[in-house]
């Protein structure tokens, strides 16, 4: 069996519908494998000219306009290029939060979990209604890979959001969510598969490394807390799969983040995990000769993505030569290693997606280093946070909870 034989067992597909997200209407909550990924040592080095000049936020679209609980702004990172983020509206509040723990019949590959929660009459205006006096701090959440937006549109035109949106419902008035548009991602564009590049722009697969999308981050990061309402006393830069190893890269070149969550992400290098993902049992009884072949079959694809590894027209596992040559060199571990904030890490032991001694040479790193380090160690939990037969969206309430609460922000701050 060859690399990309074996490579497609490890994704899942999950969707699920929030209804509290979209004002009245459900909010389907794409968790894919979003890491068809892996990393060495990158500690992003900012420009002089990118220290030196402030980013400056333009709003271009009201929630009320989008249909969605943000509001759309624009910036300019270091590189000259128009940023896109979105910022979530001063107090939203839903009706009633996601049950950590709750179960439903939808489990697997596209199962669908259906949320009952009524929004009442909440819309944009209400949710920023007496907002002006309150002063609340960001946490940035960054999404797993692929070329998909942050959004996406049922076919009655109702919006959906991602795991942003999970956590949004449980930010009750403490804190805003911050989340940016990958360049060359279209609002409400979706990648087929999700958590690939296949089908995506090219303007993406050039400008999606980690070095240009790490300085997009951190330029939305800096407009947002220059915007008014905003308390800047603590940042918190949380990301999941792929999202956790930009939450690494983010956090070493912002030194202004005071907290750093790494959900299911995180470990030496991408290609270390693409070996240890080979190396797992495929099918009952093969053997340990089976199984290195496999990884052989790993090290002969990096052999054949730096023979040419600019190039977005070549691709393995779903993304271009470009991608793997420039993630599978940034290590997530050496960049939290440089990163001077509280570090959160959760992940699941039955992780297909991330190999799970990754994480444990993460946390191994940082706490000899000697880091300030809370780990959240998933028994039995997939790259979702959950368990067979459990509803997707209870892994992720129940450690985006156990992240709130390791972070501690303020109810309001004035």
């Amino acid at each position: 069996m060859n690399i990309n034989q074996w490579m497609p067992r490890g994704v899942m597909v999950v969707a699920l519908s929030l209804v509290c997200m979209t004002h009245d209407a459900p909010a389907r909550i794409v968790l894919g494998q979003d890491r068809n990924v892996l990393a060495t040592p990158f500690v992003p080095e900012p420009s002089d000219a990118g220290r030196a000049i402030q980013p400056v936020a333009a709003l271009v679209a009201h929630a009320g306009e989008l249909k969605l609980p943000f509001d759309r702004y624009t910036t300019t990172d270091e590189f000259g290029r128009e940023i896109t983020f979105y910022l979530s509206v001063a107090n939203y509040k839903p009706s009633a939060a996601p049950k950590g723990g709750e179960k439903s019949s939808a489990s697997g590959a596209g199962a669908e979990s259906k949320a009952t929660e009524k929004q009442g009459d909440r819309d944009a205006k209400v949710a920023d209604a007496g907002a002006k006096d309150q002063k609340l701090p960001i946490v940035v959440f960054i999404q797993g890979s692929g070329g998909g937006s942050l959004f996406g549109e049922l076919p009655d035109g109702r919006r959906y959001g991602g795991i942003q949106n999970i956590l949004l419902t449980l930010a009750d008035g403490r804190f805003r969510v911050l989340v940016v548009e990958k360049p060359g991602v279209a609002f409400l564009s979706q990648a087929t598969p999700p958590g690939s590049a296949e089908g995506c722009t090219d303007e993406f697969k050039r400008e999606h490394t980690p070095q240009r999308w790490t300085a997009a981050i951190v330029a939305a990061t800096r407009a947002a807390r220059a915007l008014p309402g905003i308390d800047t006393s603590t940042l918190l830069i949380a990301g999941h799969s792929e999202g956790g190893d930009m939450a690494a890269h983010v956090g070493a070149a912002l030194p202004e983040a005071t907290h750093v969550a790494i959900l299911s992400a995180g470990g030496p290098t991408q290609l270390f995990d693409m070996a240890q993902l080979a190396r797992r049992e495929q099918t009952p009884g093969e053997s340990a000769a089976e199984r290195e072949a496999r990884v052989e079959s790993a090290y002969e694809a990096w052999t054949r993505i730096m023979q040419d590894p600019d190039s977005i027209e070549k691709s393995e596992w779903g993304h271009p030569n470009r991608r793997w040559s420039t993630f599978m060199k940034a290590s997530p571990v050496q960049s939290a290693l440089s990163c001077n904030a509280r570090m959160f890490l959760a992940y699941g032991t039955l992780d297909t997606s991330v190999p799970v001694e990754s994480c444990d040479v993460l946390r191994a790193q940082l706490t000899a280093a000697g880091k300030d380090v809370t780990t959240d160690r998933r028994i039995g939990e997939d790259h979702g946070f959950s368990k067979e037969g459990q509803d997707p969206q209870a892994g992720f309430t129940i450690v985006f909870k156990k992240m709130i609460e390791w972070w501690g922000p303020k109810n309001v701050s004035k």
